[in-house]
């Protein structure tokens, strides 16, 4: 009989959208705290007042972690491993500089190993990581 001019206003439901904001918010917080580290290995460098940058045209890195696992592009290699793809290197770039990054918590023989098996490799061009002093 009577027909109601009134139509039925559309609703803007805001508790979903409450929901989306918060996972949004809970995953920046998670991921912009993760560390992110140089090829995912956590090694922490000793410090140096003298410490300096490298060229990185001629350098090839070797991470040492503090248990006294070695790394080569991006991989745990052993020392004949690290001795193959080191020759190699040395074939392609006679001018070879070899950056070795040792945690500040790594055995020194372990460092010893790895300088001895360069020297077997006539790579005499050796450097060390440092990072500057925080100025805690």
């Amino acid at each position: 009989m009577f027909k109601s001019r009134l139509r039925s206003r559309p609703r803007i439901e805001i508790i979903p959208m409450i929901d989306v904001i918060f996972f949004l918010l809970v995953f920046f917080m998670l991921f912009t705290t993760f560390k992110t580290t140089p090829h995912g290995l956590d090694i922490r460098l000793p410090q140096a007042i003298t410490a300096t940058q490298q060229q990185e045209d001629q350098i090839v890195n070797i991470y040492i972690n503090d248990e006294g696992d070695i790394f080569f592009d991006e991989a745990e290699v052993t020392l004949g491993e690290l001795r193959g793809a080191l020759a190699m290197e040395r074939d392609q770039n006679p001018n070879l500089v070899s950056l070795i990054q040792a945690d500040q918590q790594t055995p020194y023989s372990y460092v010893v190993g790895v300088m001895d098996l360069l020297r077997e490799l006539d790579l005499y061009r050796i450097s060390f990581a440092a990072e500057p002093p925080s100025g805690d």
